[in-house]
């Protein structure tokens, strides 16, 4: 009986050493696993910076490229975006043209991917003044095939391109 008791005491001894050992483990393998997390996370937003920062540059050479100002022009001007999501890099352009009345002038608005140098879409609009009322006409204004009335819908168009 005293063989069967030793025996017994033994075995959870052993039992209990191993679990504290499989404990350790799991213990060091999750602060490990933690810590290629944490790696990735930094890997990954150096990534994106950098495809900013490329996304910036290529923008400015594009920008620079394709677009001039002339006597007409009252404002030429961009902003762009990488998008994370589409794996791409976006401009829109502004410009603003004088018309050929007092009070008159032009806007174009377009939205490019810089990487592809395609048009996907653009608002062109005249506001000029009617006697004492100012009024604006849009003669075009579509994003990726979907037509548009206003700025304000070219915008709304045009926001999955600027944003994620």
């Amino acid at each position: 009986m005293r063989a069967v008791l030793t025996l017994v005491v033994v075995l959870f001894s052993v039992a209990a050493t191993g679990c504290d050992l499989d404990s350790d483990r799991i213990t060091k393998l999750e602060k490990q696993t933690q810590d290629l997390k944490a790696q990735v996370d930094r890997d990954s937003t150096a990534r994106d910076y950098d495809l900013q920062a490329k996304c910036s540059t290529e923008t400015k050479a594009w920008f620079q490229s394709n677009w001039q100002r002339d006597k007409d022009t009252i404002l030429l001007d961009y902003t762009n975006h990488y998008s994370k999501s589409q794996n791409s890099c976006f401009i829109e352009v502004e410009l603003h043209l004088r018309g050929s009345q007092p009070f008159e002038w032009t806007n174009n608005i377009s939205l490019w991917n810089v990487l592809e140098n395609s048009k996907l879409g653009e608002i062109y609009d005249r506001h000029y003044r009617d006697g004492q009322d100012f009024k604006e006409d849009v003669y075009v204004c579509s994003v990726w095939g979907t037509s548009c009335k206003s700025l304000e819908e070219f915008n709304k168009l045009a926001q999955p391109y600027l944003s994620n």
